[in-house]
């Protein structure tokens, strides 16, 4: 079984529009734009986003220490993110924050140099961790793991906390295409009757109308009052993240066992990493007034 064609948006003469949707331009569109491109490319759906929008923005940045010596901060490429390593210098607002930005120098850390990246960690994980010197308002870190969904670029328009409810709905859009993506191909390698144990039977069918409600649910948001629909949106968020992890651990229990090398699944679920990183956190890295993220 296959999904359904999910229709993108279009404009008023039926014609798909393709233009970027930022924080203008309605949830409804955000929502229908962002699940078709994470449905064509769940890995460049996710690049080109964080290119557009740097949604750190809002937290306090941590700078490469002045002297560090051998201690320059680095970001090595790890399965699944980075590993930080190095002296930052934290802001003072850093005590009242709950999540930090960590800047890095440009040289070596993989990424484009028109996109200087910002890692984000939780404060109190590196409180806990004991990195922090606050009295010299230092983090020392060695091979502290970042999440590859939890790295932004900086060179995108700076998202504020106001714009939470677009990132939230960007950000589950996309995995919900890349959820719909993940069952088609796993429909087209396995062509005929659907084997026993096969992720898209029920699943679809549960992603199919989780998609319309979150369609319908973003709908009413839009002709209501903003702060009163918020906490709505949130809910909704968290529900579809949990079926689009139940999807990526269907097809992942179903195709690896059937793999004697490489499974074609592999490299979607693989390029899906990020978005699916970050959706685990979305609501609470940006949380909107009303919300009790």
């Amino acid at each position: 079984m296959t999904n359904p064609p999910w229709p993108s948006a279009s404009n008023a003469a039926g014609v798909p529009d393709d233009r970027p949707a930022g924080p203008d331009a309605g949830l409804p569109r955000v929502f229908d734009v962002y699940e078709r491109l994470g449905h064509a490319d769940p890995t460049g759906a996710w690049d080109s986003f964080c290119r557009a929008h740097n949604w750190a923005a809002p937290f306090p940045r941590a700078s490469p220490a002045d002297g560090a010596g051998d201690h320059v901060p680095s970001a090595r490429p790890t399965e699944g993110g980075r590993l930080l390593s190095g002296v930052w210098r934290l802001p003072p607002a850093y005590r009242q924050a709950r999540w930090l930005a960590l800047r890095t120098p440009p040289a070596g850390d993989g990424r484009p140099a028109e996109c200087r990246p910002l890692y984000v960690v939780g404060v109190g994980a590196l409180e806990r961790s004991g990195a922090v010197d606050d009295d010299a308002l230092l983090i020392r870190l060695r091979d502290l793991f970042i999440p590859a969904g939890l790295t932004a670029c900086a060179a995108g328009r700076e998202l504020r906390a106001k714009e939470a409810e677009f990132l939230w709905v960007a950000v589950t859009a996309m995995a919900m295409g890349a959820a719909r993506h993940l069952l088609e191909t796993t429909a087209r390698l396995t062509p005929g009757p659907v084997p026993p144990g096969a992720p898209t039977v029920d699943l679809g069918a549960a992603l199919d109308r989780r998609r319309e409600t979150v369609r319908r649910d973003l709908t009413l948001a839009a002709a209501s009052d903003a702060g009163a629909a918020a906490p709505r949106i949130a809910e909704g968020v968290e529900e579809s993240h949990h079926l689009v992890r139940d999807v990526y651990a269907a097809a992942y229990q179903y195709a690896l066992p059937r793999a004697r090398s490489v499974h074609p699944l592999e490299s979607i679920m693989t390029g899906s990493v990020p978005v699916l990183q970050h959706a685990r956190f979305t609501t609470s890295l940006l949380p909107a007034t009303g919300t009790t993220s």
